[in-house]
C-alpha cells in the first residue's frame, strides 16, 4: 500500500473538488478532458501503480456524473493511505516545551491524526499557542503569543487565505542572553489550517524562521 501525508492527501482533494466543480459548471468536453489530464497528472505521482486499490479508487473521480458527495465517500476510502501524524509521548513533549510552567497538553486520542500536518493548541488563560512540526531534526516545539485581534490575510503556513492572528514567539537570538520576537500573521484555527495545507514548504521555513539565531 502506498503511503501518503496529510498535506498530500488535502492537495489531492483540492485537485478532485476543483474536478467536480468542472463537471458541474462545464460542457465543452474539451475542456472537461483537459481539466481530467490535469488532475490526473496531479494526483498520479502519490500512487504506486501497483497499488491496485488506490488506482482503482482514483479511476472513480472521472466520471462526469461524480458528485461532491460521492467524490468525499471516494476520498474516505483513500485516506486509509494517508499516515498519521505521530504525537510524541508526554515526557518528550514536556521536553520540547520544557521553559513553560503548568504545560496543558490535550488529549488528542480521538483526534483523526491523519489530518495533521503538525499539531497546535491554545491556552486561552495565557493566549498562547503552541506547535509540534515534525520536521528531519525531529520534533520541534514552538509556542508563543496569539493576539486576540483577528484579521482576513494569507497565512504564511498552508498558503491560503484565512482568518489570521499576529503569533510571536521569543527566540534566544545569541549567547548574551538577548531575546529577539518573530513571528507573522497564521490562521487562528489551526485545523482548518492544516485541512488548506498542500505542502509542507512554508511550515518549514515558518519553523526555521522562529529558530534562527
Amino acid at each position: 500500500m502506498t503511503t501518503i501525508e496529510p498535506y498530500q492527501f488535502h492537495f489531492i482533494k483540492h485537485q478532485v473538488q476543483q474536478l467536480v466543480r468542472t463537471y458541474q459548471s462545464v460542457n465543452d468536453r474539451h475542456t472537461i478532458r483537459t481539466v481530467e489530464m490535469l488532475t490526473e497528472e496531479a494526483i498520479q505521482p502519490f500512487f504506486s501503480e501497483e497499488d491496485k486499490e488506490a488506482q482503482s479508487l482514483i479511476r472513480q473521480f472521472f466520471d462526469s456524473s461524480l458528485t461532491m458527495s460521492k467524490s468525499l465517500t471516494i476520498l474516505e476510502a483513500l485516506k486509509k493511505n494517508v499516515r498519521p501524524f505521530q504525537v510524541p509521548s508526554v515526557k518528550q513533549t514536556e521536553k520540547l516545551f520544557r521553559k513553560v510552567k503548568k504545560l496543558k497538553v490535550p488529549d488528542f486520542s480521538q483526534t483523526d491524526l491523519r489530518d495533521y500536518t503538525y499539531l497546535a493548541w491554545d491556552d486561552i488563560g495565557s493566549q498562547s499557542k503552541f506547535m509540534i512540526v515534525n520536521t528531519q531534526k525531529g520534533y520541534q516545539g514552538i509556542y508563543g503569543h496569539l493576539s486576540t485581534e483577528v484579521k482576513k490575510g494569507i497565512c504564511p503556513l498552508c498558503q491560503h487565505e484565512s482568518t489570521v492572528s499576529m503569533f510571536l514567539s521569543l527566540t534566544k537570538s545569541g549567547g548574551d542572553g538577548t531575546y529577539t520576537k518573530r513571528g507573522n500573521y497564521i490562521c487562528r484555527d489551526s485545523e482548518q489550517c492544516n485541512q488548506q495545507m498542500e505542502q509542507r514548504e512554508t511550515l518549514d521555513e515558518f519553523v526555521s524562521l522562529l529558530q534562527m539565531r
